[in-house]
């Protein structure tokens, strides 16, 4: 019996070849493993039926049979792989003959170690402490602060550089495992995932600072204030903490129609927040929750219909701090006259109204780039801004690199300048100045000096030769300086009092 249904089992007969030796010639070849097994399989059951002998050692020899046949055939489908990506995701899909179980996947410690030297500490660690033999599949390793699909990803990386699964969904979810395992190549990659195709742009900035990836937290923080107006009005604007709420309102870089739009964003997220801690959307709450970030925005910038309509019923300012925005619309270059009420808020434009007159008053700004090789060019190299036009005259920014005579050190010179034709004959302008050179770092002040000064043919420029030193102004410590786009931004809040010009008299009079 064993022997007919050997010779059916070699020659085929079982799968409809008949008797013809030929033609089973491929399928014994092809399938020898399988056939075998299958052999042994009716060869031992007919054992027991003639012979009554038990099936467990049977059974475990088949056993031992079946699992020669997986790995036979594991290895003949890894044959056929074209290429070693190939055979390395077959590999990882496979788990076959894995030795490193985590919870949801199976992977091969070798490799891993190959590619971490996380890895490879966390395994030399289990080995020196007698764990090897508790990681199993029965007993995986969990990995509670890695995405289960973020971890795959990561494996998918080691083993065959395949970043097929990785895209803006989850590329900060990679990161964070990628950073965690130090696959510093899987890294960079998620990293140049355009910041438009994260679908949280301030979660991804959360993530970059708390990995310390300060150009990746820039480039968020640019996205964000060049797309204010959209992201303000998004839900995901609304889970941010105050600290970044307070960063990004004290930003000039931000891109806005008007100051008047931050203080609607402003009461949404302190309302959300409210409501995310169960208490009152009072004025007081509000506030409270706004802390300094109310401080940032520039209530003087916003028109006095919408103050008055708007923000003076909400009661979130103070009477003083109402007062004392009325009083520098009326009196915009009387900010330190004694009895006064001091303005707490921002008063100079942001980047959106910049080099934009408006009435007596505009911000001017230029961004000096290629700021180291400014700062070793030879003394007197000038550079100047666009003129914006004011109540005819042209004004620009003028910087110029200078050396302070003492010291001899290097020293940026910074300047208001009202480049008028010569021949207009005599005219004067009477103006307040604050000169500033922009803070580029969260939390540091912009480096501020005032004049008041009334510009003429004679006296058309003025400023400070020596502004500050470039040794300071290049010092990353102090903020004013971004190394990594090697630039500056210098900017002038300019208000005219009043412009007064007298024609030449004829040279007959």
């Amino acid at each position: 019996m064993a022997g007919k249904a050997a010779e059916e089992l070699l020659v085929g007969h079982s799968y409809g070849h008949g008797g013809d030796l030929e033609a089973s010639r491929p399928v014994a070849k092809e399938q020898s493993p399988r056939l075998i097994c299958l052999f042994c399989r009716e060869l031992f059951c007919s054992m027991d039926r003639w012979y009554g002998l038990t099936l467990t050692p049977i059974r475990l020899i088949e056993d031992e049979a079946q699992q020669a046949l997986d790995e036979v055939a594991f290895y003949m489908a890894l044959s056929k792989l074209g290429n070693l990506a190939d055979r390395m995701k077959h590999l990882l899909g496979t788990a076959k003959l894995a030795d490193a179980y985590f919870l949801l996947l199976s992977a091969h410690k070798n490799i891993l170690v190959s590619a971490s030297d996380v890895f490879e500490a966390m395994f030399r660690y289990d080995s020196q402490n007698g764990k090897p033999e508790n990681a199993s599949a029965d007993n995986p390793v969990e990995v509670p602060d890695v995405e289960a699909a973020a971890f795959k990803v990561m494996l998918s990386f080691i083993y065959a550089d395949d970043l097929s699964e990785l895209d803006g969904d989850n590329a900060m979810a990679v990161l964070c495992a990628a950073d965690k395992y130090g696959i510093q190549g899987l890294v960079d990659h998620c990293l140049q995932i355009t910041i438009q195709n994260l679908p949280n742009v301030f979660l991804a900035h959360a993530y970059a600072r708390f990995f310390n990836l300060e150009d990746f937290a820039r480039q968020c923080l640019r996205y964000i204030c060049q797309n204010a107006t959209t992201l303000f009005d998004s839900e995901e604007f609304l889970q941010i903490g105050q600290n970044l709420l307070c960063e990004l309102f004290g930003r000039d870089q931000l891109v806005i129609s008007n100051e008047f739009e931050i203080w609607k964003a402003a009461l949404r997220w302190a309302d959300e927040k409210c409501r995310q801690n169960a208490i009152e959307c009072s004025a007081e709450n509000r506030r409270a929750l706004l802390g300094s970030a109310l401080f940032k925005i520039r209530f003087s910038l916003i028109l006095k219909k919408d103050f008055t309509g708007s923000i003076v019923p909400s009661r979130v300012l103070t009477n003083d701090e109402f007062l004392s925005v009325y009083q520098f619309h009326c009196h915009p270059n009387l900010r330190d006259v004694p009895g006064l009420k001091p303005l707490k808020f921002p008063w100079h434009g942001r980047i959106s109204d910049w080099n934009i007159a408006k009435g007596n008053r505009v911000t001017l700004a230029m961004e000096i780039g290629k700021f180291s090789e400014f700062a070793q060019e030879k003394e007197g190299t000038s550079r100047f801004s666009n003129a914006v036009q004011m109540k005819g005259m042209p004004w620009k920014i003028w910087a110029q690199r200078n050396e302070e005579k003492e010291s001899n050190e290097k020293c940026l010179g910074f300047y208001l300048l009202c480049s008028a034709p010569k021949n207009d004959g005599n005219w004067s302008c009477e103006c307040s100045a604050t000169l500033r050179i922009v803070s580029q770092k969260n939390g540091t002040e912009d480096l501020m000096k005032k004049y008041d000064h009334i510009f003429n043919n004679e006296s058309s420029g003025w400023g400070w030769p020596n502004f500050n030193t470039f040794i300071k102004l290049m010092d990353p410590s102090n903020g004013f300086y971004d190394k990594n786009e090697d630039k500056v931004i210098l900017a002038i809040d300019l208000t005219v009092e009043e412009e007064k010009e007298t024609k030449r008299k004829l040279a007959d009079e």
